[in-house]
């Protein structure tokens, strides 16, 4: 596992997810505590699901949770 997320920018929460791959965003997905999603992403993957398709997925989860470490009190649920 990685070191510690940098700092996040108080002004753009979501600039480690912005131009990242896919690899890049699993691996920040896991460092999010997200290493069981992480995994069905790959699983996706491997079962010929449209690597467009998962990408935007996997973006969405990456911002949706750099947004609750952002605010962890504001969930929105």
């Amino acid at each position: 596992m990685a070191g510690p997320l940098p700092p996040i920018d108080p002004d753009d929460p979501l600039a480690l997810a912005r131009g990242q791959s896919l690899d890049g965003l699993l691996e920040l997905l896991e460092r999010l505590d997200g290493a069981e999603e992480a995994a069905v992403t790959r699983a996706a993957l491997g079962a010929g699901m449209p690597r467009e398709r998962v990408l935007g997925e996997l973006q969405r989860e990456v911002e949706r949770r750099l947004l609750r470490v952002r605010d962890p009190g504001d969930d929105a649920y």
